[in-house]
Formats: structure tokens, C-alpha cells, sequence
């Protein structure tokens, strides 16, 4: 490639940088390059994510489109060195597509509405293809023969320097900053003063409204895609395993993960009433009741106000912290009432020895491969061998019983609890299944209590009609990818 082919060197442009050593000048390009291309990769990702929902399928989206711009400018490189101009509105248009990125997803899904989310995907896939293809594309065009090993390590080096940062940043709030002043250097590097010194002072207001820009978006987005009536989002934090964002509307107070309702008042508040109170109330023991999952807390404070000692395990410390904070007007629980435990609910029912009358499992649909071992067979033997004599698991089916993923949660649990049965809520739409060795109440007692808390009724249907209606489905297993793929394609909603 010829030496004098380069943004920074164009005929007529003071660059910035002109009078750093050549080879300096483009090993500080490339590693600018480098981590670029990956931050953006990484915030793609999980903006992605936790608008869309976040599922193997979406990562693997996200993957493919990161992937397609660097493709496409390594295709199109011979084509494009010899266009100045075009080059510079590339840039442009990579500066202004990484300064909105943080926002910008919800903000276009929140424009468009729940009507055109394939709109949302072509249009975000194009930028964000842009933006990765942009940083691509600077090695092919400035590494000769020579110096491409090099200029690749440095290259390397940058993405290297991203991953350390992003280990050791306390939060994905404040890796942001990073990210969007990014385009600083690598104006600084291959732009004249004045665009370098306008690129800051653009890059610095984005950052230092990151937070307003985000909560903005993210009530457009709760309003037009969710349809929530004046929303208010009262607290949005990412943990290392998802978004959490607490959001007000019309008087009511609703928790989403990634985008996706975890609790609110209604069906969801009435879900946990037969996931939790229904069968705590019929046990004829009130002793120690386990709740995997914390959400809204819920679950738990039912359980408590029943009688029963209540130990809560959440992985997510933020979820358990956002949850017991935010929705103490409701719950009314304080500390010393329960015990939490932050940790994997695998790795805590393997460990510990408790035994449990009641354990709740209130945890998210299978629709990505963590959350798909705890509806698997193995999971619940596990928690089999933490039920007493009498002891009894309630777990959500994420569906009706007739529906294909409520079978295959039902053939899992078929598989592992002697007597079964499932309780179908109009009010709902979901169905909870009951597990034991011995269920300790029946299936006449199930029904009064599902007539007194559902007005709009409902069915209770018993062991044996539950195992003939699951004998064509397949339990979810370890191994069973093809099968998680599947089910994401019902919540993103694919054809």
C-alpha cells in the first residue's frame, strides 16, 4: 500500500498529531483502532440486550452484526482509499452513531414503537455495522507490508487494553465515558485541530449527560414500546447480568430486567399470590420456606406474613438491592425478617443442608441457557433433596400447560416429583406447578383456594392428567442449545 495513503496525510490537512514519528503516530492509531472496534462491540451488545431482550439469539445478532461492518470494509478497502471525502463522512457519521449509541437503541425502539421492531433491529444492525466497519478499516489503510504485524499487535493491543478497563471498571456507567471520548483521539490523531477540538467539546457534553440522555430515552421507550401511561423511570442500573430498571405508571410501581417485566401490580402481582400464598397456605406446617429469586420481594413477604421463617437466594446483589429498596412500600419487609443470601441457588442448594416445607422458585423463563438449568430435571432433584417429607416446590411454567414451553417445563418436573399437579389462574394466564414426594393437600383444596383468590376462575389439573399431557414433550436439558434457541424465538418474536 502506498505510504502516503492515509487520512491523517491527505493532501492540504494539518493533522493534529503531525509531528509525532511516523511509526508512533499509527501504532497510537491502530491501538485506538483496536479499542474502538471492541467497545463498541461491547456496548452493541448490551444495549442490545437490554432493549430487545437479552437471549442467545440476540448475542448471537449482536455478534454477526459486528462482524458484517469490518467484513464489508475490508471488501470494499481498494474502493474506498482513494475517497477522501467519502472517508470523512464515514468518520462523521461513526462519531455521531458511537456518541448516541448508550441511548440510542431505546431511543429509536421507543420512535418506532412495539409495531416495527424488525425496523429497529435493520436500522440499529446498519449503524452499529457502520461504526464497527469504521474502526476496521483504519488498518487496512494505513499498514504497509511491513509494518501490518505491528500495526496488527497494536491493533490487538487496544482491544487488549478495553477488556483490562472493563475488568476493573466499577461499573458499566462508568466504562461510558471511555467509550464516548474514544473519537477524541482518534480525531486528535488524523483530523485538523479544529475538528479534533470540536470532536471534544461534542464528545464531553454526550458524557457528561449520559445519565439525563439515558433516563430521556428510556421513558420514550417504556411510553411507546411498552405503552406505559407517563412513566417515570425512577431507577435504571446495569449489573454485571442486566439491566434493572425501576419504572412508575398510573400509581403503579413495575420492575424490568432487560427490558422485560419481572413484577407489577396485576397479573404479575396476582402471579405471585399462586406461585407463593396459595401453596403456603395449604401446608399444614408453617416452618422454613426458601424463595429462589428475590424481584420485587413478593414472593417472600407473602410467605412471611403467613408464618413462615423465609430464606431469599438472588444472584444478582443489584436486583436484590433495587428490589427490597424500591418496593418497601409494598412488600413492608426490613431486614431482620428474612435471610438473603447473594449467591448462585445451584451452588447454595448442593452446599447446604437446610431443609425446607416450602421452596418457591421465582425465577426468570428459559429463554437463555443460565435460566434454562433452572427449569431442567437436574435443578430439580436438587431441590427435591432440600424438601422435607412433606415439603412442596412451586415453580412457574411461563406458560399455559397446554403451550409448548409450559410442557416442557412440566415433562422436567414430571420427571423428578412423585405427585404433581398445576394450577391455571384466568387472572394470570400462567400456569404453577406443585411438586413433592406426597403433596400434603389436595386437589379439592387447591381449587377452593384458586376460586377464592381468581374470580375470573380457573383450573386445577391433577398428577396423572399432567403426565399424559407432557408425554410428547421434552424436558429442558444442559445440552438442549437448539431447544433454548427455539424458545427465544417466541419472546423476540421472530418469524
Amino acid at each position: 500500500m502506498p505510504s502516503n495513503v492515509s487520512l491523517a496525510s491527505a493532501p492540504g490537512r494539518a493533522h493534529s498529531a503531525q509531528s509525532l514519528p511516523r511509526a508512533l503516530f499509527r501504532t497510537a492509531l491502530l491501538c485506538a483502532a483496536g479499542a474502538g472496534l471492541l467497545s463498541s462491540q461491547y456496548v452493541a451488545a448490551r444495549e442490545l440486550g437490554s432493549t430487545f431482550f437479552v437471549t442467545e439469539l440476540s448475542i448471537i445478532a449482536a455478534t454477526v452484526v459486528t462482524l458484517i461492518g469490518p467484513s464489508l470494509s475490508y471488501a470494499l478497502g481498494d474502493r474506498l482509499r482513494g475517497s477522501d471525502r467519502l472517508l470523512q463522512w464515514w468518520a462523521l457519521a461513526a462519531l455521531l452513531i458511537q456518541l448516541a449509541l448508550p441511548f440510542g437503541i431505546r431511543a429509536l425502539v421507543g420512535s418506532l414503537g412495539a409495531s416495527h421492531p424488525l425496523w429497529a433491529a435493520a436500522i440499529t444492525a446498519s449503524a452499529v455495522a457502520l461504526l464497527c466497519g469504521y474502526y476496521a478499516f483504519i488498518l487496512p489503510l494505513y499498514a504497509e507490508p511491513a509494518s501490518l504485524p505491528r500495526l496488527y499487535a497494536a491493533e490487538l493491543g487496544g482491544a487488549l487494553l478495553t477488556l483490562l478497563l472493563l475488568a476493573v471498571a466499577p461499573s458499566y456507567r462508568l466504562f461510558l465515558p471511555f467509550f464516548l471520548l474514544l473519537p477524541v483521539l482518534i480525531a486528535w490523531l488524523t483530523q485538523r485541530r479544529l475538528v479534533a477540538l470540536c470532536t471534544l467539546l461534542l464528545a464531553g457534553a454526550v458524557s457528561t449527560q449520559t445519565e439525563s440522555l439515558d433516563r430521556w430515552a428510556s421513558t420514550h421507550y417504556y411510553r411507546h414500546y411498552h405503552q406505559l401511561d407517563a412513566p417515570r423511570v425512577i431507577e435504571s442500573v446495569y449489573s454485571p447480568y442486566q439491566r434493572i430498571d425501576v419504572v412508575e405508571a398510573a400509581a403503579d410501581t413495575a420492575l424490568y430486567l432487560d427490558g422485560v417485566p419481572f413484577y407489577r401490580s396485576g397479573d404479575l402481582d396476582s402471579f405471585n399470590v399462586f406461585l407463593a400464598e396459595l401453596p403456603g397456605s395449604l401446608l399444614p406446617k408453617r416452618g422454613r420456606a426458601l424463595v429462589v429469586g428475590s424481584g420485587s420481594f413478593s414472593s417472600a413477604a407473602r410467605l412471611h406474613r403467613l408464618g413462615y421463617r423465609v430464606t431469599v437466594i438472588e444472584l444478582d446483589a443489584l436486583v436484590a438491592k433495587v428490589g427490597f429498596h424500591r418496593f418497601a412500600h409494598l412488600h413492608k419487609l426490613s431486614p431482620e425478617m428474612i435471610t438473603l443470601h447473594i449467591d448462585d441457588a445451584r451452588r447454595v442448594l448442593a452446599t447446604h443442608s437446610d431443609s425446607y416445607d416450602l421452596i418457591v422458585l421465582d425465577v426468570p423463563a428459559p429463554y437463555r441457557i443460565a435460566t434454562a438449568l433452572l427449569h431442567s430435571p437436574e435443578f430439580y432433584r436438587q431441590v427435591a433433596a432440600r424438601l422435607t417429607p412433606t415439603g412442596v416446590v412451586a415453580l412457574s411454567l411461563c406458560d399455559d400447560l397446554a403451550g409448548s414451553l409450559g410442557k416442557r417445563i412440566a415433562a422436567s418436573a414430571a420427571q423428578v416429583f412423585a405427585e404433581i399437579m398445576v394450577v391455571e389462574s384466568s387472572a394470570v394466564g400462567l400456569g404453577v406447578l406443585y411438586g413433592g414426594a406426597q403433596l400434603p393437600f389436595s386437589i379439592q383444596a387447591a381449587a377452593e383456594q384458586l376460586r377464592a383468590r381468581d374470580p375470573q376462575g380457573g383450573q386445577v389439573t391433577p398428577d396423572q392428567l399432567v403426565r399424559s399431557q407432557v408425554l410428547d414433550a421434552d424436558p429442558l436439558g444442559p445440552q438442549d442449545l437448539l431447544g433454548v434457541l427455539l424458545l427465544s424465538r417466541q419472546v423476540v418474536q421472530l418469524p
